[in-house]
């Protein structure tokens, strides 16, 4: 996985310029005096010296060029790790949003019952009949015009927070594709390490054993480089109960595609079916557990980072299967479903068929998709990818 601030950086080993020409000096010394000791002849000599000069210049220019690549992999790192800050401040915004969002939903829905069983005009009858005087009925009429003044304003309000997270949700794609196109870079620059020393091995193959060990070096800085993003991820919180859960889905149950499988922005960033998803969009198998609808679930439970799973809770479950699964914890996943975009927070993990489903949701993620329970949800393809 790459491009997550919150792995160990292993920075390459270099050896200094002052090192690396005194070892050449007593390799060639070394490689000269044993031509002398074994009584080479003159062309014999020559052809010695000739080895360790191209033996060491090609070491001395993979150096170079590894230097160069470490320090251009560096920055690149330090970009990427602001870029991560920004996307993880515009998911929290997101994340926010979509609460006040779904909350104003509901409120708009309990207005809309409202006005479905008799609604306002009910009302009006109700106090015109009530009113005892004139005073009386013109403060009926006052309250009345103030409750549809509120409907009213809160249709706005709707509006005006829907807008808000659409707003958002547009930031975060523009700050993902920026990272995307950094992550590939890392890539180009992972490629270009192995390549240097791939092309000094070849430069190298007739060598002594003293400048073997400077390959060595050039290799571990090159291993290092590819090992940087394989570091990290946190531990199962002791109290977590919900890690070895049983499944909700029944044996045998279909899985129902995605009505509408184009993410919000597929516009050529690809994806697959894989844990790697740091790139682009991924699409997977989700499965759904947690809360009152949940008998194989403690109500609440703890999850693997130590949150609470509940009827409410906006968090997500990778599988154990997945290779180095705990570095997910705590990062912001979108996911997409029938045309509707939901974020939610990776804080457990589990079995999830030996990693045959990508996602569990959690009953505030299945319920903002529009779902009522566990079994309504069932097995549904999904698009997601990490932030």
């Amino acid at each position: 996985m790459i491009g997550s601030s919150r792995r160990t950086e292993c920075p390459a080993q270099r050896p200094s310029a002052a090192r690396a020409a005194s070892f050449a000096t007593t390799v060639v010394a070394v490689f000269l005096s044993a031509a002398l000791v074994v009584g080479g002849t003159p062309h014999v000599k020559a052809a010695w010296a000739d080895e360790v000069s191209d033996a060491q210049a090609a070491l001395d220019e993979a150096e170079a060029r590894m230097q160069s690549i470490a320090e251009e992999y560096d920055a690149l790192k330090a970009e990427l790790n602001e870029l991560q800050k920004r996307i993880d401040e515009t998911a929290a915004q997101a994340l926010e949003a979509q609460d006040a969002v779904l909350e104003g939903r509901e409120a708009l829905g309990k207005s809309a019952q409202f006005e479905y069983r008799g609604g306002s005009a009910s009302l009006l009858l109700t106090l015109v009949l009530e009113s005892t005087d004139f005073d009386d009925l013109v403060r009926n009429v006052s309250y009345l015009n103030a409750i549809m003044q509120y409907q009213s304003d809160e249709i706005v309000a709707q509006k005006e927070r829907t807008e808000r997270f659409n707003a958002l949700v547009s930031t975060l794609n523009v700050q993902k594709s920026d990272q995307e196109a950094k992550l590939q870079e890392l890539e180009k620059k992972r490629a270009e390490a192995e390549q240097v020393v791939s092309t000094a091995q070849a430069q190298l193959d007739n060598a002594r054993a003293e400048e073997a060990a400077r390959l060595a070096a050039l290799e571990k800085a090159a291993q290092d480089l590819a090992a940087q993003e394989q570091a990290g991820g946190g531990s199962i919180n002791e109290n977590a109960n919900t890690v070895d859960r049983e499944e909700v889905v029944p044996d045998g149950s279909a899985v129902q595609p995605n009505p509408d499988p184009e993410p919000p922005d597929s516009g050529g960033s690809g994806g697959g079916s894989d844990a790697d998803s740091s790139v682009g969009w991924s699409t997977g198998i989700a499965s759904a557990y947690g809360g009152s609808t949940d008998r194989y679930t403690p109500n609440p439970g703890i999850t693997a980072t130590g949150d609470v799973c509940d009827d409410w809770s906006m968090g997500v479950a990778v599988p154990m299967a997945w290779p180095n699964y705990r570095s997910y914890f705590g990062r912001t996943v979108e996911i997409s479903y029938n045309g509707m975009t939901v974020f939610a927070t990776v804080n457990d993990c589990g079995n999830m068929g030996g990693g045959s489903r990508a996602l569990d949701l959690q009953p505030g993620v299945w319920k903002a998709f529009g779902f009522s329970s566990c079994n309504a949800w069932g097995l549904r393809t999904v698009s997601y990818r990490f932030l």
